[in-house]
């Protein structure tokens, strides 16, 4: 996924985030404040993906029917730990947890192509997997963020699930960062059930809710 990196440099007000601070004893941990908002089956694109030796890739399909996009939004970060002097976010490096399975960045031979028998080869993946953040992605994908509170993020991302997820009934899905000393806390929101996202589908919720 295409890296634009940002450094924050003024934490915002933990009292105008609504938020309270976490235990005391996680306090050399940074804590992700999240929402999962949406499970969307199908990716219309606003500009279509051109892809060497076929016509360009309007929609997006999981190759399982049960497949889907989980589609979250970090609403706040808090980075004021004392021995924490800083955070580097990287969005590659999130990952959906669920039971000993871990599921992260876009895989080769996972998705249709359009409502063709094409599927992502390891060659068009990258490509793919930029066009999905292009439609889905608010926020950068990867920040520095120095020692302190952010809140009102509003940074959206979706991670791929390619298969159906046992006994899976549509409620919030739980996140890790993978590396450093981190805890990802969701708000307990139920997700939307999304057919189509993009131009030619329903909108997906681009803030948290309170």
């Amino acid at each position: 996924m295409r890296k634009l990196i940002t450094y924050a440099l003024i934490p915002g007000l933990l009292a105008a985030a609504g938020c309270s601070t976490v235990d005391t004893g996680l306090r050399n941990t940074v804590v992700l404040h999240y929402q999962h908002v949406a499970n969307v089956h199908r990716i219309d694109f606003t500009n279509p993906v051109a892809l060497p030796n076929r016509a360009p890739v309007e929609a997006l399909l999981p190759l399982d029917s049960h497949g889907f996009w989980a589609v979250f939004v970090l609403c706040a970060l808090d980075v004021t730990g004392a021995s924490i002097p800083s955070f580097y976010f990287d969005v590659d490096r999130m990952r959906v947890q669920y039971g000993d399975r871990r599921y992260g960045p876009l895989r080769p031979y996972t998705l249709r192509l359009d409502d063709t028998a094409d599927i992502n080869s390891r060659f068009d993946t990258p490509a793919l997997a930029d066009a999905i953040a292009a439609e889905i992605q608010r926020g950068p994908s990867s920040q520095v963020f120095r020692h302190g509170y952010y809140g009102h993020l509003d940074y959206r991302f979706a991670i791929y699930i390619p298969r159906a997820l046992p006994d899976y009934s549509g409620d919030q899905l739980s996140l890790r960062y993978e590396g450093g000393q981190t805890l990802a806390l969701g708000n307990d929101y139920s997700p939307a059930d999304v057919t189509s996202a993009g131009p030619h589908g329903s909108g997906v919720a681009a803030h948290c809710r309170p």
